[in-house]
This record gives C-alpha cells, structure tokens and sequence, in this order.
C-alpha cells in the first residue's frame, strides 16, 4: 500500500505504518535495484527487522524509496537509476504523522508537511573520545548529492543549498556515553556494539 508521492520537487514511495512490507521491505533495504556487479552500503547491512518496524512505526521517522541518479557523482560511461529505502525523520517534534499518513492517503499534503524532514540511514557510529561503538540513526548526506534532482527544482535551488538547509534543521545528538560529538549528524542512538561485532 504504500504511496509515490511528490515533495518539494522528489518523487518517492511513502511507506505507511500499517503495510505488511516487513518481509518485502527488508528485500528492498538489503537489494536495492542495481545493475549487477555495482558495490552498494545497503540500509539492511546494520538494519534487524525489529529496528525496521520502528522506524516504519516511529512518532518521527517514516521509511521510503528514493531514486538515485548515480550518473552525476560516478565515472560510469553509462548512468543509471537505483531504488534505495531510507528513514525520513522530521526534526519538528510538533509533527503529527498519523495525521500526515492520512493526508498522504488523501492526497492533501503538501511540501511544508515535508519541510522539517531530513533523509536519513541506519549505520554505526564509533566514539573516537570514548571508544564506544552504536548502531545510529544519521542524516545521509551522501544520498543528497546522489538523488534524482528534477529539473525543475536544479533551477531553484542548487543540491549544496538544499543540503544545508536540510542539515541545518538537524539538532545532533551527542555520544550517550561521554556526551563528546562523535563527528556525524547522529538524530538517534539505537544499541551500543560490543567488541568484537
């Protein structure tokens, strides 16, 4: 069930709380459509299907489908288009997304519904103050030189403009250990790793 919709200008598949696409999903975070023999850091490499459900689930963070355009940034004779699941996370904690599901299904969003969100991905995140290890929730900042731009917005705005408005939203969140900045935009600390993982 879930949606293509289109916000500030990129198209993407909204995946609602209630799709059964755990199963799916999980395939979709772990293959994203590639040609083969492409090397890829998958959302699923760090991502347990419980963690998947609540970020499906969360107060803040909805899962979608963006599409890539990985001609831009690589050396490929041939560019191509890739489908790969990332997290939205809203940094407006005043966002209600039951609601916005809702409108979504009713086709009555609009961009400023979308405004306060930042695409984000499942990685680790190593302490260097404190050396501690922990699966995070960070702002990919990768996927915004690699996404599909429409034309459209390129003329408005330029990919490092819509980054740093995106990321300038973001409050970062400090090690849970030593409170020291670990050196990415962290929006959420999920278990630390032990040694040896």
């Amino acid at each position: 069930m879930m949606k293509l919709i289109k916000a500030e200008e990129i198209e993407f598949f909204y995946i609602f709380p209630e799709d059964d696409l755990v199963k799916e999903e999980t395939t979709l975070i772990n293959n994203p459509i590639m040609p083969e023999n492409r090397v890829n850091l998958p959302m699923g490499r760090y991502t347990s299907k419980q963690l998947i459900e609540t970020l499906q689930n969360g107060t803040d963070t909805r899962l979608a489908i963006f599409r890539i355009n990985t001609q831009l940034p690589l050396p490929l004779k041939d560019g191509y288009d890739a489908y790969q699941t990332h997290s939205l996370f809203w940094t407006n904690k005043d966002i209600n997304l039951k609601e916005l599901d809702q409108k979504i299904k009713d086709d009555s969003y609009t961009d400023e519904d979308f405004r306060s969100a930042v695409i984000a991905h499942v990685q680790y995140a190593f302490c260097r103050h404190c050396h501690n290890k922990y699966i995070a929730l960070v702002c990919d900042d990768v996927i915004y030189m690699y996404m599909y731009f429409p034309i459209a917005l390129a003329k408005h705005i330029s990919y490092q403009d819509y980054y740093y408005n995106k990321t300038g939203m973001i409050k970062i969140v400090r090690c849970p250990n030593c409170n020291e900045f670990i050196g990415l935009f962290v929006l959420r600390f999920f278990d630390k790793v032990e040694d040896g993982n």
